[in-house]
């Protein structure tokens, strides 16, 4: 499978699109009621070899069923996710204000497999990256964005005695820092299936 690039022209229904052969071109036209001229990658599980230009990500669904995912050109797509690497820098508060501005959230990641991809993409161990992790106060649990408890046999917090009540990125490991440091960051939302 690969991902193709989709530019938003006129409004086309999606079940309209999908009557219509879809794999005539490897730039096609669709409307999902977002805003046009918005454009997007398309993914399209078992649909064979790709140009050479295009991003390649993992698929939607299982065999047999045929689902597209859309991501928003400058984001990655991978599993059912669509990630957003900033190269600015910002407090957690205003990171996590820009994620939601853009319908998404601060990384929350599902496995420590996601954390590793996220490695590969981001190619800058240097760098550190705020994470949708924070301590609400000294002494409680440490919680993601989602509500859930962070749970450090999934995902080992480094240094979480330190002074930092946020999580942040680096290289494959969840670090606690200072939320008020100024950090790149990673924003998520799920991929819109079809």
């Amino acid at each position: 499978g690969g991902c193709l690039s989709v530019v938003f022209g006129h409004p086309m229904a999606p079940r309209r699109w999908l009557l219509a052969p879809p794999f005539r071109s490897h730039l096609v036209t669709v409307g999902l009621g977002c805003v046009p001229q918005n454009p997007f990658a398309l993914k399209k599980r078992d649909f064979g070899a790709p140009p050479e230009t295009e991003n390649r990500a993992d698929g939607c669904s299982q065999p047999p069923h045929f689902s597209f995912c859309l991501c928003p050109v400058g984001w990655t797509l991978h599993g059912r996710k669509c990630f957003w690497v900033t190269s600015k820098s910002s407090s957690w508060r205003e990171s996590r204000e820009n994620c939601s501005h853009q319908r998404a959230q601060l990384l929350v990641p599902e496995d420590q497999g996601e954390l590793d991809f996220l490695n590969r993409v981001i190619q800058k161990p240097t760098r550190y990256f705020w994470i949708g992790l924070s301590q609400p106060s000294v002494g409680m649990a440490w919680t993601w964005l989602d509500g859930s408890r962070l749970d450090q046999s999934r995902f080992n917090l480094s240094t979480p005695n330190a002074s930092g009540a946020c999580g942040a990125l680096r290289e494959d490991r969840i670090i606690s820092e200072t939320c008020g440091s100024a950090l790149a960051w990673i924003c998520q939302k799920e991929a819109v299936l079809l």
